[in-house]
């Protein structure tokens, strides 16, 4: 199976300029945990609520600084015409729960969790998870 077929295509994006506010109250609205930031139309980063917690409130940060502050920069990515397997592979490897999703012409398309791959195969995604907490 594809990675178009489960990935989450209806996403939300932060802006590499984005105020740790504004990327927070995007968060809050739309009722999600995390978001991928782009600079352009190249993804950057990815930040969670938690890293905007940890990396931000918490280490005394003004909530009017850029959102590249508490994003994480290390960004992995899948083709949408590649397989659950092949994004599994990968974020076990790399140890990520969460990957951007991207078209050929490398423009971030979507996002594909854990949880994506539960609702596909629990197999690969209790595979997954036991290689990600090793």
């Amino acid at each position: 199976m594809q990675i178009s077929e489960v990935m989450q295509k209806d996403i939300k994006f932060a802006n590499i300029n984005d105020s740790i506010r504004k990327v927070a109250e995007l968060m809050r609205n739309e009722d999600i945990g995390s978001v991928p930031v782009l600079d352009g139309e190249k993804a950057v980063g990815f930040v969670t609520d938690r890293d905007i917690v940890i990396n931000c409130v918490a280490s005394g940060h003004s909530l009017d600084e850029s959102i590249s502050d508490a994003m994480t920069k290390n960004v992995f990515f899948v083709k949408e015409d590649q397989t659950l397997e092949e994004a599994s592979k990968l974020m076990a490897e790399k140890q990520i729960s969460r990957i951007v999703v991207v078209d050929r012409s490398e423009k971030p398309v979507g996002v594909v969790g854990l949880q994506d791959l539960t609702q596909e195969s629990e197999d690969i995604a209790e595979e997954t998870l036991s290689r990600i907490k090793q």
